[in-house]
């Protein structure tokens, strides 16, 4: 009988010490954890739009090269033009 009493002890001390040990350790760590999980949430969405942006960008700088270059193209024609008249005269 003094073998029962003293496990239902032991016990009774166990699971207060567990939950002292969840109460102060455990739990701030999911708190963190969930802290974490929430900012790498954010960071992988706001990566996605700049990713998005950044795609969107490189579109419109090939279509303003493209656009350079065929200005660049009328103007050589232009002055070989130019260059062809006043030879002429």
């Amino acid at each position: 009988m003094e073998f029962l009493q003293i496990g239902s002890y032991l016990a009774a001390i166990l699971s207060v010490i567990g939950a002292a040990f969840v109460y102060v350790f455990v739990r701030p760590l999911n708190k963190s954890v969930d802290r974490v999980e929430a900012a790498v949430t954010k960071l992988t969405e706001e990566l996605h739009v700049s990713r998005e942006q950044q795609h969107r960008m490189e579109g419109e700088i090939r279509e303003m090269k493209y656009a350079i270059q065929k200005a660049h193209d009328r103007i050589d024609a232009f002055l070989k033009e130019q260059a062809h008249h006043v030879g002429k005269n």
